[in-house]
Protein backbone atom coordinates (compact mmCIF):
# COMPACT_ATOMS: atom_id res chain seq x y z
CA UNK A 1 0.00 0.00 0.00
CA UNK A 2 1.36 3.47 -0.92
CA UNK A 3 2.00 6.11 1.74
CA UNK A 4 -0.90 8.11 0.29
CA UNK A 5 -3.25 5.11 0.51
CA UNK A 6 -2.13 4.29 4.05
CA UNK A 7 -2.76 7.86 5.18
CA UNK A 8 -6.14 7.81 3.48
CA UNK A 9 -7.06 4.55 5.22
CA UNK A 10 -6.18 6.06 8.58
CA UNK A 11 -8.10 9.30 7.94
CA UNK A 12 -11.30 9.84 9.96
CA UNK A 13 -14.38 8.42 8.33
CA UNK A 14 -16.38 11.55 9.07
CA UNK A 15 -13.69 14.21 8.64
CA UNK A 16 -16.27 16.69 7.35
CA UNK A 17 -18.07 16.30 10.69
CA UNK A 18 -14.97 17.44 12.57
CA UNK A 19 -14.70 20.49 10.32
CA UNK A 20 -18.40 21.30 10.82
CA UNK A 21 -18.04 20.94 14.59
CA UNK A 22 -14.99 23.19 14.71
CA UNK A 23 -16.47 25.98 12.57
CA UNK A 24 -19.94 25.64 14.13
CA UNK A 25 -18.64 25.99 17.67
CA UNK A 26 -16.76 29.14 16.71
CA UNK A 27 -19.76 30.70 14.97
CA UNK A 28 -21.99 30.07 17.99
CA UNK A 29 -19.36 31.39 20.40
CA UNK A 30 -19.20 34.63 18.41
CA UNK A 31 -15.71 34.24 16.96
CA UNK A 32 -17.25 34.68 13.51
CA UNK A 33 -19.56 37.68 13.15
CA UNK A 34 -22.93 37.75 11.36
CA UNK A 35 -22.27 38.80 7.77
CA UNK A 36 -18.64 37.71 7.89
CA UNK A 37 -17.52 35.71 4.87
CA UNK A 38 -15.46 32.55 5.15
CA UNK A 39 -12.44 32.26 2.91
CA UNK A 40 -13.00 30.82 -0.58
CA UNK A 41 -13.27 27.04 -0.62
CA UNK A 42 -9.88 26.27 -2.16
CA UNK A 43 -8.00 28.67 0.15
CA UNK A 44 -9.83 27.57 3.30
CA UNK A 45 -9.41 23.85 2.57
CA UNK A 46 -5.66 24.35 2.08
CA UNK A 47 -5.41 26.43 5.24
CA UNK A 48 -7.23 23.78 7.29
CA UNK A 49 -5.43 20.85 5.68
CA UNK A 50 -8.62 19.10 4.58
CA UNK A 51 -9.98 18.17 1.18
CA UNK A 52 -12.35 20.48 -0.65
CA UNK A 53 -15.01 17.75 -0.56
CA UNK A 54 -14.74 17.51 3.26
CA UNK A 55 -15.03 21.28 3.57
CA UNK A 56 -17.96 21.33 1.15
CA UNK A 57 -19.81 18.68 3.17
CA UNK A 58 -19.07 20.57 6.40
CA UNK A 59 -20.53 23.76 4.94
CA UNK A 60 -23.67 21.81 3.91
CA UNK A 61 -24.08 20.63 7.52
CA UNK A 62 -23.74 24.18 8.85
CA UNK A 63 -26.13 25.52 6.20
CA UNK A 64 -28.68 22.91 7.28
CA UNK A 65 -28.44 24.28 10.81
CA UNK A 66 -28.99 27.81 9.52
CA UNK A 67 -25.53 29.03 10.58
CA UNK A 68 -24.20 29.90 7.13
CA UNK A 69 -25.48 30.67 3.65
CA UNK A 70 -23.60 30.14 0.40
CA UNK A 71 -24.05 32.02 -2.85
CA UNK A 72 -21.92 32.31 -6.02
CA UNK A 73 -21.51 36.07 -5.54
CA UNK A 74 -20.67 36.33 -1.83
CA UNK A 75 -19.36 32.86 -1.07
CA UNK A 76 -20.17 31.38 2.35
CA UNK A 77 -21.38 33.96 4.87
CA UNK A 78 -22.28 33.63 8.57
CA UNK A 79 -26.00 34.23 9.12
CA UNK A 80 -27.52 36.29 11.98
CA UNK A 81 -28.51 34.36 15.10
CA UNK A 82 -32.24 34.86 14.47
CA UNK A 83 -31.84 32.69 11.36
CA UNK A 84 -30.13 29.79 13.15
CA UNK A 85 -31.98 26.58 13.90
CA UNK A 86 -31.92 27.08 17.66
CA UNK A 87 -33.72 23.78 18.29
CA UNK A 88 -30.91 21.86 16.62
CA UNK A 89 -29.20 19.64 19.20
CA UNK A 90 -25.69 20.61 18.07
CA UNK A 91 -26.39 24.35 18.00
CA UNK A 92 -27.78 24.15 21.53
CA UNK A 93 -24.83 22.04 22.65
CA UNK A 94 -22.40 24.62 21.25
CA UNK A 95 -24.30 27.30 23.13
CA UNK A 96 -23.87 25.34 26.36
CA UNK A 97 -20.08 25.11 25.96
CA UNK A 98 -19.68 28.81 26.69
CA UNK A 99 -21.33 31.18 29.12
CA UNK A 100 -24.88 31.73 27.89
CA UNK A 101 -26.10 35.29 27.45
CA UNK A 102 -28.83 36.55 29.76
CA UNK A 103 -30.95 37.28 26.68
CA UNK A 104 -30.70 33.67 25.50
CA UNK A 105 -31.58 32.33 28.97
CA UNK A 106 -34.63 34.61 29.17
CA UNK A 107 -35.84 33.55 25.74
CA UNK A 108 -35.37 29.89 26.61
CA UNK A 109 -37.47 30.21 29.76
CA UNK A 110 -40.07 32.39 28.02
CA UNK A 111 -40.59 29.48 25.64
CA UNK A 112 -40.93 27.03 28.50
CA UNK A 113 -43.42 29.25 30.36
CA UNK A 114 -45.57 29.44 27.23
CA UNK A 115 -45.82 25.66 27.09
CA UNK A 116 -45.23 23.79 30.33
CA UNK A 117 -47.62 25.38 32.87
CA UNK A 118 -50.59 24.87 30.52
CA UNK A 119 -49.40 21.32 29.81
CA UNK A 120 -49.31 20.63 33.57
CA UNK A 121 -52.85 22.00 33.96
CA UNK A 122 -54.10 19.81 31.11
CA UNK A 123 -52.34 16.80 32.63
CA UNK A 124 -54.19 17.38 35.91
CA UNK A 125 -57.50 17.44 34.05
CA UNK A 126 -56.94 14.65 31.54
CA UNK A 127 -54.15 12.29 32.55
CA UNK A 128 -55.01 8.61 32.19
CA UNK A 129 -53.54 5.99 34.57
CA UNK A 130 -50.82 4.87 32.14
CA UNK A 131 -49.55 8.45 31.76
CA UNK A 132 -49.64 9.01 35.51
CA UNK A 133 -47.60 5.83 35.99
CA UNK A 134 -44.93 7.18 33.64
CA UNK A 135 -44.94 10.51 35.48
CA UNK A 136 -44.66 8.73 38.83
CA UNK A 137 -41.68 6.69 37.58
CA UNK A 138 -39.94 9.87 36.39
CA UNK A 139 -40.59 11.56 39.74
CA UNK A 140 -39.19 8.54 41.61
CA UNK A 141 -36.06 8.53 39.44
CA UNK A 142 -35.58 12.25 40.02
CA UNK A 143 -35.96 11.85 43.78
CA UNK A 144 -33.45 8.98 43.83
CA UNK A 145 -30.75 10.74 41.78
CA UNK A 146 -27.98 13.01 43.02
CA UNK A 147 -29.17 16.48 41.97
CA UNK A 148 -25.76 17.34 40.50
CA UNK A 149 -25.52 14.17 38.39
CA UNK A 150 -26.31 13.40 34.77
CA UNK A 151 -28.88 10.89 36.03
CA UNK A 152 -30.74 13.75 37.68
CA UNK A 153 -30.78 15.74 34.44
CA UNK A 154 -32.03 12.68 32.53
CA UNK A 155 -34.74 12.12 35.14
CA UNK A 156 -35.70 15.80 35.03
CA UNK A 157 -36.04 15.61 31.26
CA UNK A 158 -38.15 12.45 31.58
CA UNK A 159 -40.40 14.21 34.13
CA UNK A 160 -41.08 17.24 31.94
CA UNK A 161 -41.59 15.04 28.86
CA UNK A 162 -44.04 12.91 30.87
CA UNK A 163 -45.99 16.05 31.80
CA UNK A 164 -46.31 16.95 28.11
CA UNK A 165 -47.42 13.40 27.30
CA UNK A 166 -49.91 13.38 30.19
CA UNK A 167 -51.57 16.54 28.84
CA UNK A 168 -53.55 14.39 26.44
CA UNK A 169 -52.74 16.81 23.62
CA UNK A 170 -50.98 14.88 20.90
CA UNK A 171 -49.36 18.00 19.45
CA UNK A 172 -47.92 18.90 22.85
CA UNK A 173 -46.68 15.35 23.33
CA UNK A 174 -45.08 15.42 19.87
CA UNK A 175 -43.32 18.63 20.88
CA UNK A 176 -41.26 16.83 23.53
CA UNK A 177 -38.52 15.59 21.15
CA UNK A 178 -38.38 19.02 19.49
CA UNK A 179 -37.69 20.86 22.75
CA UNK A 180 -35.67 18.05 24.36
CA UNK A 181 -32.32 19.68 23.59
CA UNK A 182 -33.46 23.05 24.93
CA UNK A 183 -34.77 21.42 28.11
CA UNK A 184 -31.49 19.57 28.64
CA UNK A 185 -29.57 22.81 28.18
CA UNK A 186 -31.85 24.62 30.63
CA UNK A 187 -31.37 21.89 33.24
CA UNK A 188 -27.59 21.90 32.90
CA UNK A 189 -27.36 25.65 33.21
CA UNK A 190 -29.70 25.96 36.19
CA UNK A 191 -28.03 23.02 37.99
CA UNK A 192 -24.58 24.51 37.44
CA UNK A 193 -25.73 27.83 38.84
CA UNK A 194 -25.88 26.91 42.49
CA UNK A 195 -24.76 24.39 45.04
CA UNK A 196 -28.09 24.86 46.80
CA UNK A 197 -30.38 22.50 44.91
CA UNK A 198 -32.59 21.38 47.77
CA UNK A 199 -35.57 23.00 46.04
CA UNK A 200 -35.41 20.72 42.97
CA UNK A 201 -37.24 17.70 44.41
CA UNK A 202 -39.91 19.57 46.45
CA UNK A 203 -40.82 21.86 43.56
CA UNK A 204 -41.14 18.98 41.11
CA UNK A 205 -43.05 17.12 43.80
CA UNK A 206 -45.55 19.99 44.03
CA UNK A 207 -46.20 19.74 40.28
CA UNK A 208 -46.55 15.97 40.53
CA UNK A 209 -48.96 16.05 43.50
CA UNK A 210 -51.14 18.71 41.85
CA UNK A 211 -51.41 16.64 38.66
CA UNK A 212 -52.08 13.48 40.65
CA UNK A 213 -54.88 15.17 42.60
CA UNK A 214 -56.44 16.62 39.45
CA UNK A 215 -55.96 20.24 40.53
CA UNK A 216 -55.30 22.08 37.27
CA UNK A 217 -54.85 25.50 38.87
CA UNK A 218 -52.31 24.21 41.39
CA UNK A 219 -50.45 22.28 38.68
CA UNK A 220 -50.20 25.40 36.51
CA UNK A 221 -48.99 27.53 39.44
CA UNK A 222 -46.49 24.92 40.66
CA UNK A 223 -44.96 24.49 37.20
CA UNK A 224 -44.70 28.24 36.70
CA UNK A 225 -43.03 28.65 40.10
CA UNK A 226 -40.58 25.85 39.25
CA UNK A 227 -39.66 27.53 35.95
CA UNK A 228 -39.23 30.94 37.57
CA UNK A 229 -36.85 29.49 40.15
CA UNK A 230 -34.86 27.66 37.47
CA UNK A 231 -34.63 30.85 35.42
CA UNK A 232 -33.27 32.80 38.40
CA UNK A 233 -30.64 30.11 38.95
CA UNK A 234 -29.62 30.20 35.28
CA UNK A 235 -29.49 34.01 35.09
CA UNK A 236 -27.15 34.03 38.08
CA UNK A 237 -24.39 32.54 35.90
CA UNK A 238 -25.38 34.03 32.54
CA UNK A 239 -23.23 36.49 30.62
CA UNK A 240 -24.55 40.09 30.94
CA UNK A 241 -26.69 41.19 27.98
CA UNK A 242 -24.25 43.76 26.66
CA UNK A 243 -21.06 41.76 27.18
CA UNK A 244 -18.64 42.22 24.34
CA UNK A 245 -18.97 39.92 21.37
CA UNK A 246 -17.77 40.47 17.82
CA UNK A 247 -20.18 42.68 15.87
CA UNK A 248 -21.29 42.41 12.26
CA UNK A 249 -18.70 43.29 9.68
CA UNK A 250 -21.10 43.80 6.82
CA UNK A 251 -19.60 40.87 4.95
CA UNK A 252 -16.02 42.08 4.95
CA UNK A 253 -13.81 39.18 6.03
CA UNK A 254 -11.75 40.22 9.04
CA UNK A 255 -9.05 38.17 10.75
CA UNK A 256 -10.59 34.68 10.81
CA UNK A 257 -9.98 32.25 13.68
CA UNK A 258 -8.35 29.62 11.45
CA UNK A 259 -5.81 28.57 14.07
CA UNK A 260 -8.60 27.66 16.48
CA UNK A 261 -10.35 25.57 13.85
CA UNK A 262 -7.13 23.76 12.90
CA UNK A 263 -6.51 22.95 16.56
CA UNK A 264 -9.86 21.12 16.68
CA UNK A 265 -9.26 19.04 13.54
CA UNK A 266 -7.09 15.94 13.70
CA UNK A 267 -4.19 15.60 11.28
CA UNK A 268 -5.14 13.39 8.33
CA UNK A 269 -2.82 10.62 9.51
CA UNK A 270 -4.21 10.53 13.05
CA UNK A 271 -5.68 7.21 14.22
CA UNK A 272 -9.44 6.92 14.17
CA UNK A 273 -10.74 5.66 17.53
CA UNK A 274 -10.80 8.69 19.83
CA UNK A 275 -11.98 12.16 18.92
CA UNK A 276 -9.62 14.74 20.38
CA UNK A 277 -10.88 16.97 23.17
CA UNK A 278 -12.52 19.42 23.27
CA UNK A 279 -14.40 18.33 20.15
CA UNK A 280 -17.60 16.55 21.28
CA UNK A 281 -19.16 13.62 19.50
CA UNK A 282 -21.49 15.07 16.89
CA UNK A 283 -25.16 14.27 17.51
CA UNK A 284 -27.35 12.65 14.88
CA UNK A 285 -28.12 15.77 12.81
CA UNK A 286 -24.40 16.08 11.97
CA UNK A 287 -23.94 12.59 10.49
Amino acid sequence: MSKRSAASARAPRYRHTEVALAIGRQIVSGEWSPGQALQPEDALSRELGVSRSSLREAIKILAGKGLVQSSPRRGTVVRPQDQWNLFDADVLAWHSEGQLSADFVRELFELRRMIEPDAAALAAERAIPAKLTALEAAMAALAAADTHSTHSIDADLAFHSAVLAASGNHLLAALAPVIEASLTLAFRVSRAASDELGHVIPMHGAVFEAILSGDAGAAHAAMRELLERSERDALAVARPDKAARPTATGGAPSQTPIAGIKAMIRPAASPDPVMHDPVPTCSSPCK
